[in-house]
């Protein structure tokens, strides 16, 4: 009986490493889709990177040529506030006449830049300041 029970416990091994090697190919087969999403994400995530960082470039480089070519009609627009100024006195009035405000008549007299001379989202000339 012992070649029997021998026999048993062979074919019980077998059926078992049968049992194992499915579950065993389920698992790699989990791992490999693991690895491949993984990759996905990764190769996705530097492509996202790498355009992001090619548009601050492009977007650096057009902010950098639009202030070059802003540079002489803002001078211009500088030396008209200055000749406004000597004419009328007061930087109040010329921030009245030109629709900013004080203190961007200041600036632009001091050769500073100011958002475009422009006042603020909301904000009136002040009229009512001297200078």
């Amino acid at each position: 009986m012992a070649r029997g029970r021998s026999s048993a416990r062979a074919a019980a091994l077998r059926r078992a490493q049968e049992a194992k090697a499915e579950r065993d190919a389920q698992r790699m087969l989990r791992e490999t889709q693991i690895e491949a999403a993984l990759a996905d994400y990764y190769q996705a995530t530097a492509e996202t990177e790498r355009i992001r960082s090619a548009a601050r470039r492009k977007a650096d480089a057009t902010v950098a040529e639009a202030e070059r070519a802003a540079a002489t009609p803002a001078a211009t627009a500088r030396e008209a506030v200055r000749k406004l100024r000597d004419l009328l006195g007061g930087n109040a009035e010329v921030a009245g006449l030109c629709g900013i405000t004080v203190s961007a008549v200041r600036d632009m007299l001091a050769d500073g830049h100011p958002a475009e001379g422009r006042p603020a989202a909301g904000e009136a000339p002040h009229r009512d300041e001297t200078g």
